[in-house]
């Protein structure tokens, strides 16, 4: 869970994470409890992904693997965020570039500023002597239209990352830019159809605990890749 705080301490808003690092983080999201989450929070982009109305702009979290999937980018704009925080991402996704990619990517699609902080080297045991690195830095902020405006390449102690977030800036070019304002011409009736099918199974927990790796590959993973075969998406390789 990701939680934003105001001035005096107050939590203002409350992320729950929508898509888990698979298949490693087998942790409930709303998606495996969907009609229980429903019934409890509604059917609506507040109830899945939240966003703070603050002094200093409309604030949003997606966490670490929620941004690998345009759609959280996406929602979090639809309702309103101008600035998204991102972390973490483990190696290999940030020494290969794909932590980087996919921030700038979410930021541009979406016009909004993506405060992306990741960890550097950290001791696992607080009597432990020797560091251990598996995130990898590379932390960023990137601004509405995609462009890097503040980077920290990496930090084997504590370090940090700076740059300018000019919400007016912003709300400037989304009320008045004509082509790359990208929200304004969303064909929302059409990319429905991407949709309509389901993919990844709803309700996986809302009777049973989460999975073990072995179990998670058979009944998930399995499925998943013949589910996407089926439909003429995959090809199964050669043998």
């Amino acid at each position: 869970m990701g939680f934003i705080l105001n001035p005096k301490g107050e939590v203002i808003l409350q992320h729950y994470k929508v898509s888990p690092l698979f298949p490693v983080e087998h942790s409930v999201c709303p998606h495996d409890v969907y009609d229980w989450w429903i019934e409890k929070y509604g059917r609506t982009l507040d109830a899945f992904w939240p966003v703070a109305d603050t002094e200093i702009g409309r604030l949003g979290i997606m966490m670490a693997n929620e941004g690998s999937y345009p759609e959280n980018a996406r929602a979090l704009a639809m309702n309103g965020a101008e600035v998204v925080y991102r972390a973490s991402y483990p190696h290999p996704a940030t020494g290969n570039e794909m932590f980087e990619i996919q921030s700038r990517a979410r930021a541009l699609d979406n016009n909004l500023y993506i405060v992306a902080p990741n960890m550097g080297t950290y001791y696992l045991f607080p009597e432990e002597t020797t560091p251990i690195d598996t995130f990898g830095g590379r932390s960023f902020i990137i601004d509405y239209k995609g462009r890097i405006v503040g980077k920290q390449e990496y930090g084997a102690g504590s370090t940090y990352v700076a740059g300018v977030i000019d919400i007016e800036a912003l709300r400037d070019h989304r009320a008045r830019a004509q082509w790359d304002n990208w929200l304004k011409d969303l064909r929302t009736e059409l990319y429905q159809l991407v949709y309509e099918q389901p993919i990844y199974p709803k309700n996986l927990y809302l009777r049973r605990k989460p999975m073990k790796h072995a179990e998670y590959r058979e009944k998930v993973i399995k499925r998943q890749i013949k589910l996407m075969h089926d439909r003429g998406i995959w090809v199964k390789p050669a043998r």
